[in-house]
């Protein structure tokens, strides 16, 4: 097991936030256009449509009509996307390590309305409720302004407990050590919506091909063919 000045070496050297070509990276227009609006942090009010109808738990919390949306889409060979996606891994997030990894074959998609808090219980993703194999290093890309309470947040070292929040343009993406530091949301008492993706890679000298858990949400295996694909070069 990890002692804990390594787990406060490796949150430190993962907490980065980075800039991104939205010129480049049109995260923000393919997501609008699935929506339809081009107002993505007002979502709430365009879309009422798609607004959830009764609490959520770690269970439901990623099956609202707003992620039934998006990962239908996805799963409709979204081309467009996948080649978006897997071009920023390879072209800007490898800038950041010394090794190769795998990577989240497709993202986690997040949807934060005013007034409610979508993801239920702060955690860390190594915990023993969400399974995820030890050395995985997250990243946080949100598609609006998120700030205060509308956006993650996560502790800067782990048991520290010192919560602050993620806040971040779009335009930036933040690395950080969710496997080990506990992170989570608040009630959202914002006016905006935070609509955001999040992914994870794990390096091959952390890898463990033998992992035998899955996702509690997606039901995924955590191994590559799974819930990881390789970087192609």
């Amino acid at each position: 097991m990890e002692d804990l000045v390594t787990m406060k070496n490796q949150s430190e050297s993962y907490m980065k936030t980075i800039e991104f070509d939205t010129e480049k990276y049109t995260f923000k227009n393919l997501v609008s256009d699935v929506f339809h609006t081009k107002e993505l942090e007002k979502i709430h009010e365009v879309r009422k449509d798609l607004l959830p109808t009764e609490s959520l738990n770690l269970y439901t919390e990623s099956s609202t009509e707003f992620h039934n949306t998006f990962y239908t889409k996805l799963n409709d060979n979204w081309t467009e996307f996948y080649k978006l996606y897997d071009g920023f891994i390879h072209n800007e997030v490898t800038k950041l390590f010394d090794e190769p990894f795998h990577y989240q074959k497709w993202p986690t998609f997040r949807v934060h309305i005013p007034n409610d808090q979508a993801i239920h219980t702060f955690h860390s993703d190594g915990d023993p409720l969400h399974k995820h194999p030890p050395g995985e290093i997250n990243f946080f890309l949100p598609l609006t302004k998120c700030y205060g309470t509308n956006t993650i947040w996560v502790e800067s070292e782990p048991m520290k407990l010192d919560f602050k929040p993620i806040e971040l343009e779009y335009g930036q993406y933040r690395m950080f050590n969710g496997n080990k530091c506990t992170h989570g949301n608040k009630p959202n008492k914002t006016s905006l919506t935070r609509v955001s993706f999040d992914f994870r890679v794990i390096p091959i000298s952390k890898y463990n091909p033998d992992w035998n858990t899955n996702s509690p949400t997606s039901k995924t295996k955590f191994v590559l063919g799974h819930y990881y694909t390789n970087l192609k070069y």
